[in-house]
C-alpha cells in the first residue's frame, strides 16, 4: 500500500492496482455486456482503508472467470422482475439497452453485485447481485 498526498493506493495479487476513496476502486472497460466496451468501476467495499479480504478476491475471481455466463444465464430472471416490478416486457436485446452497468460492487464478506442505470427507474437502478450464493436481481438498494 502506498500513500501520497491525496491518494492510497495498492497493487492487489487479483484485484490489479486499486485506489482508494471510500473504497478500493478503478476504472475497467467491460466488453461483456451487449458486446460493446462499457467502462464501468470494479469496487472493493472496505471502511477505513481496510485492505481487500480474501473473501472479495475469490468472489472478483468468480466474476472474472463467470461473468458471461452469468450475464447470459440473468438475463430472463432480469426481464421477468422488470416486468413484475414495471409492468413492461424488455426482450433480451431490449434489457441490454434499457441498463447499462456503471459499477461492479465486491462486499467484504463475498457478495458481489453489478449495479445498472436503469432508464425505466432512474432515481433506484437496478442490481444483478449475488448474496449468500444466490444471484438475485433487483433494486440497488436491496444490494446495497
Amino acid at each position: 500500500m502506498t500513500k501520497s498526498a491525496n491518494t492510497t493506493t495498492l497493487d492487489d495479487p487479483i484485484f490489479g492496482k486499486m485506489a482508494y476513496k471510500h473504497s478500493w476502486y478503478r476504472r475497467q472497460s467491460i466488453y461483456w455486456w451487449n458486446t460493446t466496451g462499457v467502462d464501468v468501476q470494479i469496487t472493493a467495499h472496505a471502511y477505513n482503508g481496510e485492505g481487500i479480504s480474501d473473501q472479495q478476491r475469490t468472489a472478483f475471481s468468480e466474476y472474472k472467470e463467470r461473468i458471461e455466463d452469468i450475464i447470459k444465464t440473468s438475463i430472463p430472471s432480469i426481464s421477468v422482475y422488470l416486468k413484475n416490478t414495471y409492468d413492461k416486457f424488455f426482450s433480451e436485446e431490449e434489457v441490454f439497452n434499457a441498463l447499462t452497468p456503471r459499477n461492479i460492487l465486491f462486499m467484504e464478506n463475498g457478495d458481489w453485485g453489478i449495479l445498472f442505470d436503469a432508464d425505466i427507474d432512474i432515481e433506484h437502478g437496478i442490481a444483478l447481485y449475488k448474496e449468500k450464493g444466490t444471484f438475485k436481481v433487483g433494486p440497488q438498494d436491496d444490494f446495497l
